[in-house]
Order: structure tokens, then sequence, then C-alpha cells
């Protein structure tokens, strides 16, 4: 009974004393219970950090995060703010006699403040445990495609509530739209599938174009992108099933396949067909042809009928923009010849436009009077408009839009490769340089854009080319108007080129692609321009090209690039009007056939591999560009290179080992002037082992050297440097200590230089130092500098400081440089333009900018350092009070800085109004960033 006493009393304590401690603790042991919550806080925002670089990772990755992380770090948030409240209140509020004296308000604020430590344990925890994380995003459907012009009118608003209506009926699987070429077909049903989207009517709104020679592979590939399907199958077959098991579940899907010629079987592509699958999959075509619907069992058949009068007349004032009273009687007859064809409209508009009276009657003349074309009905009226604004076009103009349709339907076609073509073609046999000829075939280029005859293209890539697009219309046209007033052109045949030749197909055909074999021989042809791709062996070593003599243009591409495929093409020296040649991604072995070929301009041969270039290719006074870039080539380029004085333009890479190099110097800078008349050039020359940079700037005279004695500089190289927009040193020899007075200076000056990147150049120490004069003169332009493994790097420079220099300066980057103290010591530098700084490894870096420098940064938008150890302030300081203020900062990212306290010291009080993301990891001692907001 004793026993069971002293367990009944002890228990009681329990439940009374427990109690009773920690609401004297709330009351006397105020500081114990802050510095839990601090411990905790700090551990909350490490783990707030840690999460954020997470999810950057998977942003960076286009993945979507998870709502559980979404609603973990809103919570966080929450908490971090309802902690600092309540510290500030407590910290405000000492109490009586300065906190020795407990009072009510002291006890409830030390009571809510040590409640949050729990919750502050359960979101620390919880941080570890995401799963999943993120998702995979899918790629945007009809969303991605919608156009932002579109004007609907009477006439087609018709045909919008007919297609409209079909979707809703669930009797309706698929549905067609037809109409004339260039009515508009297109637009319409990316507009409704876009309201069928918006609307929930379809969870998923896919849009595929099928074309003329439907591409099975790839229409598979569009409709797999979208629904983020991974193909994995070899076979068309076995491809289609997994799309299939893929449709067949419960979303409701609309499939829309654009440009319907002929019938083809949904089965093949992966669409299933019958049954219960029409309740949940939805087919919607366009076409051109009526039948195509009845062959393709259409339930709903639904025509898109042209303009009307009044409509057709705003449409064509959207373009022509006639305000003359005069001229609108002639423009309104105009109109009406157009036949309420959208894209004849465009087109005539667009061509009239700011055009005087006398040309719009001779427009209406023409229109009136035009013959009847043999093309498919329906299509007249487009292709008689579409004559007129071609018929407007000067010989150059038209000349270009030809060529553009050798290439398929659909094609999104490189700029580039138009000048080099064109080139071939003669498309600029008036020009005095091939630099005028690129800029003259822009001005082409943009004057078909502005008339309505070429699209820009929306697609880009690491090197920036520029490309265009095809209406499939207009190239329809094109090709016609070819083979009425020109040889034909051929485009992406797929019929054997021996059987062409039986029935006397090329003898007209003034360009042809094709993607099979070449024939061993081809008799008396009109062929100017001929296009090869081929992923297998192509023997031409027979071939005779005596009915080919006239080619200006031979174009020949192994689309195996990763595995090169034998080409022994000797035989193409016999090719004596040859202007523009492309061997890409062959194995050539000899080459030497090129020094027969005396009216070549262009000789291209990007990732082939071949023996040399071959001795008297320097009597080839016609030859202008010469492009080697990814080749592999057994013997210096450049002991032949030295002696190509009629030049313009050169491209070559790094092409051999690491030992040949040194003779590559020797012949170039024993060139004397043969190669100072290069006006574009990229030339790279050395073993080159460090990370691949890819650069802001699109430069048009690049230099990439590696392991150059610059003290042996003779005048070849100095012209190239002087005059180059982008250039990269690495591992530079011949004692250079500081790159503007060792280098710089011995060049005399790099007044085109924009970007600038020195790697592994362990002999510099300084950028710039005293004995620099006038160092803007040097490098005006400079807007990029990247700085890696600089090992023996102390500062950016020595002495005065060089106000100007780094005026024009927009990106800083800067790895491995273990040696570096700071990089902008003094305040009295001018930083208004640089916009990206990227610091990382620089072990020794204590700050990199004084206080009163953040004035100057007025444009910096992205600040990253990384693995400083010794870093303590990003500013440091200074002995006059500062305010910090950073107006465009939007992107502040902090890593691996054990020693950083924060951004500057006490003293001084750091503002980013735009800041969108602050990033940081591994900084234990970090305490705050401040305040934001102004």
């Amino acid at each position: 009974m004793v026993e069971v006493g002293v367990s009944v009393v002890a228990k009681l304590a329990e439940y009374l004393v427990d109690p009773t401690l920690r609401q004297l603790q709330y009351l006397f042991c105020v500081g114990k219970v802050t510095r839990n919550v601090e411990i905790r806080k700090e551990e909350l925002i490490f783990k707030q950090g840690r999460v954020q670089e997470r999810v950057q990772e998977a942003i960076n990755r286009t993945e979507r995060i998870d709502d559980e992380v979404d609603n973990w770090k809103k919570d966080v948030e929450s908490l971090i703010a309802k902690v600092e409240n309540l510290e500030q209140e407590l910290k405000a509020y000492n109490g009586c006699l300065r906190g020795w004296c407990p009072t009510w308000r002291r006890y409830r604020l030390c009571k809510m403040l040590a409640k949050t430590t729990n919750r502050m344990i359960v979101l620390n925890t919880k941080s570890d445990c995401f799963n999943p994380f993120s998702h995979p995003t899918i790629i945007p459907d009809i969303e991605y495609h919608t156009s932002q012009n579109l004007k609907l009118f009477n006439s087609t608003q018709m045909a919008f509530d007919q297609l409209w209506e079909a979707l809703k009926d669930d009797g309706s699987f698929i549905i067609g739209l037809w109409g004339m070429g260039g009515s508009g077909k297109t637009t319409l049903v990316k507009e409704v599938g876009k309201k069928a989207k918006e609307s929930q009517l379809f969870d998923r709104v896919v849009l595929t174009t099928i074309s003329q020679s439907p591409d099975i592979r790839k229409i598979q590939g569009e409709i797999a992108d979208t629904f983020g399907i991974k193909l994995e199958e070899e076979s068309e077959i076995g491809r289609a099933k997994r799309i299939a098991l893929r449709l067949e579940n419960k979303e409701q899907i609309l499939i829309i396949l654009d440009d319907v010629w002929a019938k083809i079987n949904l089965e093949d592509i992966g669409i299933p067909f019958g049954g219960n699958h029409q309740r949940s999959c939805k087919v919607v075509l366009t076409t051109r042809r009526l039948d195509v619907c009845t062959l393709m069992e259409c339930e709903k058949m639904i025509r898109l009928d042209l303009l009307k009068k009044d409509e057709a007349w705003t449409l064509f004032q959207t373009h022509a923009n006639v305000s003359d009273a005069a001229k609108e009687d002639v423009a309104r007859a105009i109109v009406m010849e157009c036949k309420g064809l959208p894209i004849a409209i465009v087109a005539v508009g667009t061509c009239l436009r700011g055009k005087g009276i006398d040309e719009m009657k001779q427009m209406l003349y023409r229109l009136c009077t035009a013959k009847e074309i043999n093309v498919d009905k329906g299509v007249t009226d487009a292709f008689a408009c579409l004559e007129l604004s071609y018929d407007y076009l000067e010989t150059h103009e038209a000349k270009l839009l030809l060529m553009c349709a050798i290439f398929p339907e659909d094609r999104n076609i490189d700029v580039e490769d138009l000048f080099r073509y064109g080139m071939g073609l003669g498309l600029c046999r008036d020009v005095d340089s091939f630099e005028t000829a690129r800029s003259k075939v822009k001005t082409i280029i943009n004057h078909l854009i502005d008339s309505s005859l070429l699209m820009r293209s929306p697609k880009i890539n690491k090197g920036r080319q520029e490309y265009v697009r095809m209406h499939d219309v207009v190239h329809d046209f094109v090709l016609w108007k070819a083979s009425k007033e020109h040889p034909i052109i051929m485009v992406n045949c797929i019929e054997e080129f021996d059987k062409l030749i039986v029935d006397e197909a090329l003898n007209d055909c003034y360009a042809f692609s094709i993607l099979l074999q070449f024939p061993s021989q081809v008799q008396d042809t009109k062929l100017g321009f001929l296009l090869l791709r081929s992923s297998e062996l192509l023997d031409i070593s027979h071939a005779t090209f005596e009915g080919i003599k006239g080619l200006k243009a031979l174009i020949m591409k192994s689309t195996k690039w990763w595995s090169k495929i034998e080409l022994q093409p000797q035989s193409i020296q016999y090719l004596s009007n040859l202007r523009t040649l492309r061997l890409q991604d062959w194995n050539l072995c000899d080459i030497s056939f090129v020094v027969s070929l005396t009216r070549l301009e262009i000789l291209d041969l990007q990732g082939s591999e071949f023996a040399k270039v071959p001795d008297g290719i320097e009597k080839l006074s016609k030859l202008k560009l010469l492009d080697l870039p990814r080749c592999k080539i057994d013997e210096c380029c450049y002991k032949v290179m030295g002696r190509c004085s009629q030049l313009e333009e050169l491209y070559v890479s790094k092409h051999f080992s690491h030992p040949r190099n040194t003779n590559c110097y020797e012949y170039l800078g024993g060139s004397t002037a043969n190669l100072l008349k290069f006006r574009r050039y990229n030339l790279e020359i050395g073993e080159l082992y460090g990370r691949d940079l890819l650069f802001q700037n699109e430069g048009t005279r690049s230099l990439c050297f590696g392991q150059l004695n610059i003290s042996l500089l003779g005048a070849v190289f100095k012209d190239l440097a002087q005059r180059a927009t982008i250039i990269k040193f690495y591992e530079l020899k011949g004692r250079s200590k500081s790159f503007m007075a060792d280098i710089v200076q011995a060049i005399g000056g790099m007044n085109e230089l924009t970007t600038l990147c020195l790697e592994t150049c362990w002999e510099i120490e300084y950028i710039i130092d005293e004995t620099t004069p006038h160092e803007d003169a040097f490098v005006p332009r400079l807007d990029e500098l990247v700085l890696i493994d600089m090992h023996f790097l102390k500062q950016l420079w020595r002495g005065p400081p060089p106000f100007s220099l780094f005026q024009k300066l927009k990106r800083l980057t800067m790895f491995d440089c273990s040696q570096l103290l700071n990089i902008f010591p003094e305040a009295n530098c001018n930083l208004g333009n640089l916009k990206f700084l990227t610091i990382s490894s620089c072990p020794k870096l204590t700050s990199p900018f004084p206080v009163s420098a953040a004035g100057t940064l007025l444009s910096l938008m992205e600040l990253r350092i990384d693995d400083a150890p010794q870093m303590k302030f990003v500013f440091g300081e200074e002995q006059d009070e500062s305010h910090i203020e950073l107006r465009l900062l939007e992107y502040l990212k902090l890593l691996d800085l054990p020693n950083l306290v924060g951004i500057c010291s006490g003293r001084y009080c750091p503002r980013w109004p735009s800041i969108k993301e602050i990033n940081w990891r591994n900084c234990p001692n970090l305490v705050c960033f401040y305040s934001p907001m102004l």
C-alpha cells in the first residue's frame, strides 16, 4: 500500500510540477526559450535554402514542383515571419525593471514563441521526406500553336460554329474541314482547339501536320511529345501501340490532323478507331479536297467558304491601307479579282501598300486578263493572285524564292544555306565581296517576308542561325511557276534516280533533291542544283557527270554523321561549272580533285575526314569561302591556307592532335599578308582542354588559340587579333604578366573585341597595370570577360583605377582563380553596364567590391558566388557609411561560403526592390539579408 501511495504521489507531482515549471520558464527563462527558437529557426532557414535549390534544379529541368513542396514552402515562410514578429515584439517589450520583473504580456509572447518550436521541428523533418519532389512537365499542346491575330469574319464564323457543335456531338468521331488552299483552315482549327481546351470540353488538344508526303514517325513523335511519352520502339507499329495505350485512358482528347492530302490509316499512327474509343478521342482533319473527307469516313464534313465582299475589303485594307479616295475604286476592283481568298488578298494587299494609282491599274489589268492556270480546281484564283505578287519581284528576288522551293514542304530554311546556294546559282553576280552578297541576300529575304511570300521561323539554336519558312500554298505555287517558265524543280524525290533518267524526267529539271543513290550516268540535263542525302555508302566513283556539266551547286550530306561513310568523289572534278560544293560528314580520303574546279567559290566540308588540303587550291582564284569545322585532317591545313590570298572567309576548328599544332602556328605566322583579306574567320589552333564555353555574343571573326607564344607574334596574328570580335587564349605563353601591357599593346589594340576568354594562362597576374596608358583605346568594345583557371591572377588591375576599361562590360565570369584577392579594390571604376557576375572557386577572395562601388552597379541583374572560403562580405567595409541599392538585381546565389556573414557589414543597409530569387547553401555564418524593399 505504501508503494502504491508513493506511486500516486509521484504521478501527481509529474502532472502538477512539470506544467508549473514550464509556465515559470515562460516568465523567468526567456533567454533560454529565445535561444532554442533561434536555433530551430536557423535550421529551418537552412532547410528552406536546400529545398529552394532543389526547386531551381527541377525548374531548370522543366519539371513541375509537387503541391506538397509548394505548401511546405508557404508554411515555412509563414512560420518564419510569425517567429520574427514575435521576436521583435518580445525584444521591444522588456517589461518592468528592464525585464527582471515578469509581466503577463511578456509571459504570453514567450509562450507563443515557444510553441513555434515544435512546428519548426516538424517542418525541418518533413523537408527530407518529399516523394515525389517534382514531376515532368508535359509539353504545351494547342496553346503553343494558337494565332494571336485571328479575325473571325461572318463567313468563317459559320464554319467555326459548325465545327464547335460537331465537337460536342457524341456521334461525331472524325470531323473534316475542307476548303481552298490559303483560305484559313489551319488558323480556324487552332482557334477551335484553343476554345475546346479552355472550356474543358477536352483535356488535351494535339495538333500535327500531315502534308503531301506523310512521315508517320514524325507524326507519332509530335503526338508523343505532347503527352510526354517516350517512344523507345523501333518499328512504327510498336510506336503506334504505345500511343494507343496512352490515348485509351479516360481523358477527353482532341487530335487535329492538319493538311491531309490523301487517306491515311489512323491506327498506323496510333489513334484508336471505333468502339468506345470514339467517346474519349476525336479527330479533326483539314484538307483542300472534299473527297479526302469522304475517304476518311468523316461523320461531319464542314466547308470553309471564302470571304465575302465587305470582309475581303476589310482584310485588304489591313495590309494595303488605301486612304486616297482616287485609288479606292481601283483597289476595290482588285479585291473583287482576289475572289475572297485570304492568302491572295494578303499577298496582293502587301504588294500594293504605298504604291501609286498607275501601278494599281496595271495590277487590275493583269488580274482581269490572267490566263487560265492548269492546276487543281479551287487553287486557280490563289495561284493567279500569287503570280501577280511574284511578277512584282525583281529578278534576284524571284530567283531566291525559287531556291526556297528546293527545300521540302514545312521545312525550316537556314538563311546561311540560302546565301551559299544562292552564290552557287549566280544570285549575287554584281557584288564585289561575300560580305556585301550576304547583306544583299538578307535584304532580299526581308523583302519576301514583307511581301507575305516567306515567313520568319521561330527556330533557334546555339549558333543563333536565322531561319525562314514558306507557306505550303506559296510552295506549291512556286513549284508550278518553275514548271511553266523555268526548268522543273523536283523536291524530296523518292523515285530511283536511274528510273527518272530512263523516263527522261530529268531532262528539263533545273533543281533536284533526292534521298537515294546517285546514278552511274546522267545525260543532257539542264540540272543546275543537286542535293543528295544518304545514310548509306554513296558510290559515285564511276559516275561520269557528263550530262550535268552545267551543275552549279552540289550538296551531298551524310545523315549518319556519327559514323563516317567513305565517299570517293574524284569524278566531281569534271563539273567545270561548279561554284558551290558541300560534302558534309563523309570520309573523303583524298580531295585533290577540287583543284580542277576552277570556278569554285564555296567549298564546305563540315565534319568530313580527309588526308590534307591539296596543293594548288591557292590557284582557285574564285574560291572565296572555305568551311572546315569538325574536320579530321591528317596534315595541318594552314600549310596551304597561308598561300590562299583569294579567300575572304575561312572557318577551321582544331583538326588533329597537339604535337602538330606547333607547325600550324609556324605556317599561319609565315603566311605574310595572304590572310589579311579575311572578312570573316573562325580559327581554332592548339589543344583546348578547358570547359566548353558558350559565348553570349555571336561573332563574325573569332580566334581560339591554345599554347600560343605571344612573344613570337607576327603580322598575321596581329592583324587577325586586331579585327577579331571573340578571342579565347588557352595556356598562353611568352612571359606575359599583364594582358593589356604585354599582349594587347604588342598586338596594337583590339578595337573590335567584344568577348575575351583567358583560360589556364598562368603567367598573367593582372589584366592591366600602371604601365598601360589609355586602356580604353585598346579594347573599347569589350562587354564580356571570362577568366578560367588563372592560377596566378592577383587582381584585375594594378595601379590607378581603370575608370573606362569596364565601362561597357556586361558579363564577368571568373572560375578557379586561386590567388585572386579582390576584383574591384577601389571605388573609382565604372560598372554601370555590368548585368551578370559569376565568381567560383576563388579561395583567397575576401570581398569582390568596396561598398562605394555598389553605387555604380546600376544594371546588375544576376550575382552568383560560390566556393570562396575567405569571403566575409560581398561588399567590403569602408569608413564612410553608405547605402547599397541594387535596383535591378533579380537573382542572388551564394554557395559554399563558410565565413560569409552578410552582403555587407551591419553599418550598411542593402536594398534590392526587383529581387526574384535568393538562393544560398552551406553558408553557416550568414545572418540575414536585410530588407529588399525601398
